[in-house]
């Protein structure tokens, strides 16, 4: 595979925030908007600055033991010394439904101390396993200045992991034969979609779900996005294309993954909002949308904070809907990338279908076929710690949990930090959702309290250890 140096690309794109690999082995952030991360490098004390959450609100723990009927995967914990309160406590996976309580009643203080550790504001916690979730824990605010604490039913804004829910959307198309994941982009949205330096190469779907579109966020994109109403696709696409050719280098790009809306648009024959709103989330019977104006209970959205500062005032963000639908059916290139609002169990749902394990009748019904497609790696680049592992739509770690490779995505916006992953290999996972958080992350990318919250539930849960 072609690379490029981070020297080549300043020179093809001098003021782009977008960027493709170089030469270096650690991967791009999975930030939705990097621009706005502009906190600390180090993560704060808890002497400092953390009046937000010294005095939370108590913990919310919402364990549903008796709906486990069916016992955790028999996998055996080596011998060793722990790095958790739960790995300690449990060499082997709690089987029944009282050992699952006691490993509950373990794991919930050192979620909280993970929480205080990294100067979280509010976040949600759902785990589930292939019966579905049984274990739940909300900490902190909501919003902070009306004191409203972090529940169940909180409405986070979900950054990055959106793209792994719109991949999902799209995979579902694809199995109804209204969309072609190797169609050409430019049929598909009405304008030209071409690579300068590459004119005969044609961009599809498949590239812009394993971000190898050779699309970068420019700075034309930044100028739109952070624009009153988004101006035409066709100019702000035409200073957005890298020195590489389509399906040769992975690049991280949320202009990529906003022009799946346009995509999922045309196929479906809907505008966006009203696709995912009247044909996938009131079906699910879920108050989630791609925008804040088009949920119903406002009143349950979160606040976002960035160093326990307020930085997403969500009653401020009026029409957003009209920011967005201004443009031609099939040329939105927002909205996809980042933008879902959504609670921690109804995104568990989400969860469950990249799982392999969706309740029963779900709206978004996937044959292993395509799911596949999302589970198992479709785009490979680099090699050691940082290598990029991608599905469509989705990001693949082996980083998280020793001996499980993990599928999902990160999320980070504003100051929130959020994480999806599944197993589907024993289909279990979890979802966890953040208001504000610090955002430091390791060499592979993973973002520290990700990690934290990941080893801590499958050590308690289901016999995990951490990766050395």
């Amino acid at each position: 595979m072609k690379r490029i140096t981070a020297l080549a690309l300043a020179a093809a794109l001098a003021l782009s925030f977008g960027a493709c690999r170089g030469s270096s082995p650690v991967p791009l952030p999975e930030a939705e908007e990097t621009f706005l991360d502009s906190r600390r490098e180090e993560p704060p004390q808890e002497a400092e600055g953390m009046e937000a959450v010294q005095e939370a609100p108590s913990i919310e723990v919402s364990p549903v033991w008796e709906e486990m009927s069916v016992p955790a995967p028999d996998r055996t914990v080596d011998s060793g010394t722990p790095s958790t309160l739960a790995m300690a406590k449990n060499s082997v996976p709690p089987r029944t439904a009282e050992e699952r309580q006691r490993a509950g009643e373990l794991l919930a203080p050192q979620v909280e101390k993970i929480c205080r550790s990294y100067g979280t504001t509010g976040m949600t916690l759902v785990v589930f396993d292939e019966q579905g979730p049984f274990y739940s824990q909300s900490w902190g605010w909501a919003v902070k200045e009306t004191g409203q604490p972090a529940a169940a039913d909180t409405i986070y804004r979900i950054a990055s992991i959106s793209k792994a829910v719109s991949g999902l959307l799209a995979l579902d198309l694809a199995e109804e034969g209204k969309l072609d994941l190797h169609g050409d982009l430019a049929g598909i949205l009405g304008i030209p979609v071409n690579n300068p330096g590459y004119p005969e190469k044609k961009v599809t779907p498949w590239h812009l779900l394993t971000h190898t579109s050779g699309i970068v966020d420019s700075q034309a994109y930044l100028e739109a996005i952070t624009s009153n109403a988004l101006p035409p696709l066709e100019p702000v696409l035409s200073r957005s294309f890298s020195g590489v050719a389509p399906g040769s280098c992975y690049c991280y790009s949320n202009l990529g993954m906003g022009l799946m809306t346009g995509v999922i648009e045309s196929s479906a024959g809907e505008r966006f909002l009203e696709y995912t709103g009247e044909k996938v989330f009131r079906p699910m019977g879920i108050d989630a949308a791609y925008s804040y104006t088009d949920i119903r209970q406002k009143e349950k959205v979160a606040n976002i904070y960035a160093d326990g500062v307020l930085s997403a005032n969500m009653p401020t963000w009026k029409n957003m809907s009209d920011k967005y639908t201004c443009l031609p059916m099939g040329q939105i290139y927002a909205l996809a990338h980042g933008d879902l609002f959504i609670s921690a169990p109804d995104l568990c749902r989400f969860a469950r279908i990249l799982a392999g394990c969706p309740q029963e009748g779900e709206v978004v019904s996937l044959s292993p076929e395509y799911l596949r497609l999302a589970q198992e790696v479709q785009y490979r680049e680099g090699e050691g710690v940082g290598t990029v592992l991608r599905g469509l739509g989705t990001q693949i770690t082996d980083r998280l949990i020793e001996g499980r490779r993990m599928v999902g995505h990160q999320g980070n916006a504003y100051g929130s930090i959020c994480g999806m992953f599944v197993d589907p290999e024993d289909h279990t996972g979890f979802v966890f959702l953040t208001n504000g958080v610090w955002g430091g992350k390791d060499e592979a990318g993973i973002y520290y309290v990700n990690r934290e919250i990941a080893q801590a539930v499958y050590g308690a849960f289901f016999g995990g250890k951490p990766v050395e």
